[in-house]
């Protein structure tokens, strides 16, 4: 448990740090369950993982996500092309590489690009089994489209196995619409 608040943390603080380079951002806290959506339900994303086993990790969220029929993420071609990039590194400093770069009035920010690099070291060492991996890497997608963390336990993005009917609402909200 300490070591999923910590990540909570760290992920929190990357999006913070993040964040201030963007514009004015109201520190108060927001009642939506969404931080911001694209200005379509199509997605597109780029896989940068070079191995196997990250890419059919990324696949694996991506198709549980998608198969909510709320948004439609599609692989891109051009890593240069992708709204959201998807990738691991052996090591990043904090743990979590996650930046986003938000604007507009579509909830708390209209999102136009997300970018996660998790951290394989870490994983190794707090996340050693497949599941928790895999969790991990739906829990970003999640956030990476525009969904807030949760303390509920049926949701992915508290580290639950798949989307619950509430992420799926969640996303629904956020995605309110946009076409």
């Amino acid at each position: 448990m300490k070591n999923t608040r910590l990540i909570k943390f760290v992920t929190m603080l990357g999006l913070g740090v993040s964040l201030l380079g963007i514009g004015s951002v109201t520190a108060n806290a927001s009642s939506k369950p969404y931080i911001g959506s694209f200005s379509s339900r199509k997605i597109t994303y780029h896989i940068d993982s070079t191995s196997k086993h990250w890419k059919d990790n990324w696949k694996g969220a991506i198709k549980l996500w998608n198969d909510l029929h709320v948004v439609k993420l599609r692989a891109a071609k051009k890593a240069s092309n992708a709204e959201i990039r998807l990738t691991t590194k052996k090591y990043i400093k904090g743990g979590i590489d996650f930046s986003t770069r938000l604007s507009g009035s579509q909830g708390r920010g209209g999102l136009f690009y997300s970018k996660i690099a998790l951290n394989r070291h870490v994983f190794a060492k707090f996340y050693p089994t497949e599941k928790q991996k895999e969790q991990m890497a739906l829990r970003s997608v999640g956030v990476a489209i525009g969904l807030d963390y949760s303390d509920d336990p049926t949701s992915a993005l508290a580290l639950a196995s798949k989307p619950s009917a509430q992420d799926k609402a969640n996303l629904k909200l956020a995605y309110k619409g946009i076409k």
